[in-house]
Order: C-alpha cells, then structure tokens, then sequence
C-alpha cells in the first residue's frame, strides 16, 4: 500500500511501483484489497494499491499491529508513506481549489483530508516510521524520490521483495491513469481544479521533481514556521 497526506506524490510513486513485474496494480484508489482485485491479480506475487488518507483502522492502531490482534486488518501489508516539504504541497493543494486552513471536522468529508491539522498528524506518524517503530512500514520524503536516479524507491522495492527494470525511472512501458475510466490528454488542461483529466495527464510527465513556486498564504506561512514538527523533519520554507 501507498498512502500518506493528498498531494505528497504518492499517485507519481505508486505509477513506478506499478511497473514492477511480479506486481498487479489496482487502478483507481482504494482503502481495501476486495475479492476481484485478488482474482485479476492471478499470479502475481504481490497487489498494490494507494490509498489517499489511511485506512481508519491503521490509524486506530497507530500502524503498531501483530498477527494475534484480529482487529488488526493491517499487519501483513508492506506500507509506504510519503511526505512532501509542506510549502510545496499546500501551495499544490491551493491551486486545486482546498483551503488546508478550513475548520472541517467531518471525517466523511473529502476536505477534512487536507487541512493543516490532518497533515500534522501524518507527520507524526511519518517520524514513528522514520524511526523504525513500524516493522512492515517504509517512510519517504518525495524529494528524495529523484536522488540517483531513483535509488532510494530502489531500495524499498528490493526490500519488498519486487521485480523491476532500473529504466523504468528514466522510461515507461505503459501509461498511468489514476481513474481508468478517464482519457489521458496530449496536452495540459487548462482547468485544474477537481479535474481528472489533468491528474492523468500529470503522471505521464517525466519523473522529475515538481517542486518550484510556492503560493500560501501568510496565516499557513507562520504555521509551518513555527511548527517544531516541520523543524524535526527538516522541511523549510524553500524561499529563503
């Protein structure tokens, strides 16, 4: 499973591991694995999915589960979390139409995915990983996606045991989608707000770092500054 807070570049990682070949990709998001995935997985060793906010029952436990705990959906799944330098990914988060500075308090709420509080809980969470407390648990920031040529996502898929092709990183012997029922445009839409269509087009572009302008306002400026969470993950206000 991939997952971590919207906007972290989970969708750009989940398109690499989805290259992998004893692997069956689950298309469109989801939080569960039900029984056609595993029957159209066939013989593949290994299904991925992503899910874009933790499953509720892997936040209840803390990701800490163990096969003697029923309840413990979780435990046999290789997690991978990701993390994105919060100027960045707020500023993408604005120009698709979320307010992160919103009070939503509905959990069913699409929303309530992507304020500022929901991502410091994430961050929590990614320190706990970065600390190894979480056995089944590999923690990644997704600048350090693009390091030597992908070495880094190298390492957690040998880890996982996953068949792959160094050029996948720098080649694509597919087209990604996001939502397979929508097309995937030549060129960049020009609306990007709740918009598929430049979702899809945006996992085809090259595997690059993405991270240029940031765009937030002053009240979330402050936030971050000023968050010893943010200082404890070394992420920084990138225009100073």
């Amino acid at each position: 499973m991939i997952t971590g807070y919207p906007h972290t570049g989970t969708t750009i990682l989940k398109s690499k591991f989805g290259e992998c070949k004893n692997l069956y990709e689950v298309i469109n998001e989801c939080d569960h694995i039900d029984t056609r995935a595993i029957n159209e997985s066939s013989d593949k060793e290994f299904i991925l999915i992503k899910s874009p906010v933790l499953p509720l029952e892997i936040r209840k436990h803390k990701l800490k589960y163990n096969k003697t705990n029923e309840s413990a959906q979780y435990y046999d799944y290789s997690i991978i979390l990701v993390n994105r330098n919060p100027w960045n990914l707020f500023t993408s988060l604005i120009k698709r139409g979320y307010d992160p500075l919103s009070r939503c308090t509905n959990h069913l709420d699409v929303k309530y995915y992507h304020t500022i509080e929901e991502y410091f809980v994430m961050c929590e969470m990614f320190l706990d990983a970065l600390e190894n407390k979480y056995p089944n648990v590999y923690a990644i920031k997704y600048e350090d996606f693009f390091d030597n040529d992908g070495q880094n996502i190298k390492d957690i898929m040998s880890s996982i045991g996953l068949i792959y092709e160094d050029n996948i990183f720098n080649t694509k012997t597919r087209q990604y989608k996001i939502d397979s029922r929508v097309h995937i445009p030549v060129e960049k839409p020009s609306d990007i707000t709740f918009n598929q269509l430049y979702r899809n087009w945006q996992i085809n572009q090259p595997f690059q770092n993405m991270n240029d302008e940031v765009d937030i306002p002053e009240e979330l400026n402050k936030i971050l500054t000023e968050s010893d969470i943010i200082k404890r993950l070394g992420y920084s206000d990138p225009r100073n």
